[in-house]
């Protein structure tokens, strides 16, 4: 029992820092090869603990096995796990003592805990950083189409824009309202324009036959205020010559404060799918 707790541990770690790698570095290798590699070296270190090589040897298959689709990346995905793995080590020495007198079932679901949360707030805090940096100076040509029509639009990457659909988890980008007054039916674009928030009521108000391209999405104000408004699920939206991912489109009448005169404002996790496309 004790040899299948230790794989189980190594395996999660494994696991663990080849999704930081693959998602830091915009390696996006299939999922099902990173848990390959994290469960062969999982068991190559266990059985084999007592010689020292085996660390290297099971790391170095760990990435070939992992990253062998995506060669031309390997480098990369060498250092961004060595780093995901000593930053996971380093976290791990640090709180080690307060679980002295804890029973090593508890110690393990403790520790595989904080190193899942300590890397998803590390890869969280350099995508941002990638996002402000790196991209929120420049703009983005594309055309969107809504109910059979397309239309230009010039957009713009916010990484404070982090509202997405409930139900779906899909993400929410939001648009001009006149601009997309010339591709959405008249009667849809009065009814959104006229809608108000009605818990009773939701989408009763609008035209039946689009309710099925509609969702009632939450939102913040600036006033930081709940509420709720309108998205328009839109049919395909290609950025630079990118497909956007699927998601939802809001209405705003606050194009004056979109920065650079743009006319939409894309979800932050578009710069993360367009750059990840333009690599792969």
């Amino acid at each position: 029992m004790y040899a299948e707790v230790m794989i189980a541990t190594n395996t999660f770690f494994n696991y663990t820092v080849l999704a930081f790698a693959n998602r830091i570095g915009w390696i996006e290798n299939k999922k099902r090869y990173l848990f390959l590699a994290a469960l062969v070296a999982g068991i190559l270190t266990v059985t084999f603990s007592n010689y020292f090589i085996t660390v290297f040897l099971s790391f170095f298959l760990m990435i070939g096995i992992a990253f062998w689709r995506k060669r031309n990346q390997i480098i990369k995905a060498i250092s961004l796990t060595l780093l995901a793995s000593l930053f996971a080590g380093g976290l791990l020495t640090a709180i080690s003592s307060f679980y002295r007198n804890s029973s090593y079932l508890f110690m393990l679901i403790n520790f595989a805990l904080i190193v899942t949360g300590g890397l998803y707030l590390l890869t969280k805090h350099l995508l941002n950083i990638n996002i402000a940096q790196t991209e929120r100076g420049l703009l983005y040509s594309s055309s969107v189409t809504l109910f059979g029509k397309a239309k230009e639009l010039t957009l713009f990457i916010d990484s404070g824009n982090v509202c997405k659909e409930p139900l779906s988890n899909d993400p929410v980008h939001f648009v001009a309202a006149e601009v997309l007054q010339e591709i959405l039916p008249e009667t849809l674009f009065r009814a959104i324009s006229d809608w108000e928030f009605d818990r009773k009521v939701g989408l009763d108000n609008l035209p039946k036959e689009f309710v099925t391209k509609l969702r009632l999405i939450p939102i913040a104000t600036i006033q930081q205020e709940k509420t709720w408004v309108i998205g328009i699920k839109y049919e395909n939206w290609k950025v630079d010559g990118q497909d956007l991912p699927k998601g939802y489109i809001v209405m705003t009448k606050l194009r004056d404060k979109f920065p650079h005169g743009v006319e939409g404002i894309l979800h932050s996790s578009a710069y993360y799918h367009l750059k990840k496309r333009s690599l792969g």
